[in-house]
């Protein structure tokens, strides 16, 4: 069984395995087309199409705590974010998702 009808069947209310906005709201879509080496739905620094969904912005993980939203940054609030370029990147070490699952109160 493919990683995102795994998901969307384990736990129904956070994911969903089919595209489409009106299906995902609320939910996570998992798109396993996107799991290659790379593969990135929104590349970093770029504005996503519709307004509330903001810009991609490379952040650091001590950072997230701290986020309002996918959409925190946006071509209007931008300048003061562009200073910290690529830095929180620099030197990303693979992470364990212990804690942000445990965040997201997961069991």
């Amino acid at each position: 069984m493919a990683g995102n009808r795994h998901l969307s069947q384990t736990l129904p209310q956070l994911f969903v395995a089919k595209s489409g906005p009106k299906n995902r709201i609320g939910k996570v879509f998992v798109d396993y087309l996107r799991n290659g080496f790379s593969a990135a739905a929104a590349a970093a620094w770029s504005a996503r199409a519709r307004p509330e969904l903001g810009v991609s912005v490379p952040i650091s993980w001590e950072e997230l705590p701290q986020l309002s939203s996918g959409a925190q940054w946006t071509i209007t609030n931008l300048a003061h974010r562009l200073g910290v370029g690529n830095a929180p990147w620099d030197a990303a070490t693979p992470h364990a998702l212990a804690g942000p699952m445990k965040a997201l109160g997961f069991r």
